[in-house]
């Protein structure tokens, strides 16, 4: 999943978390649960469909996709926050 921030336009990867459903952010080589209140700054650029369940699922409701919102195919594993992606 990829996501932007509406403020500075910064890509970010994104992971959502099985069986915990929190959005996990990846700013280089730091990441960080992004909290359901701060979707606000912050759109879908990309993702596959059952990660759009998740995040639904998640409380992530104020989390939009963007304009030029693509959907991704089927993807591998989640990668825990401090493996290297």
């Amino acid at each position: 999943m990829t996501l932007r921030c509406v403020v500075d336009g910064l890509l970010l990867r994104g992971r959502v978390g099985s069986p915990d459903p929190a959005l996990v952010a990846y700013d280089g080589d730091e990441c960080f649960v992004l909290e359901a209140l701060e979707a606000l700054y912050y759109e879908v650029v990309s993702a596959t469909a059952d990660e759009l369940l998740r995040l639904e699922q998640g409380h992530y409701r104020l989390l939009r996709r963007a304009a030029d919102f693509e959907y991704l195919p089927r993807k591998r594993a989640v990668v825990a926050c401090w493996e290297t992606p």
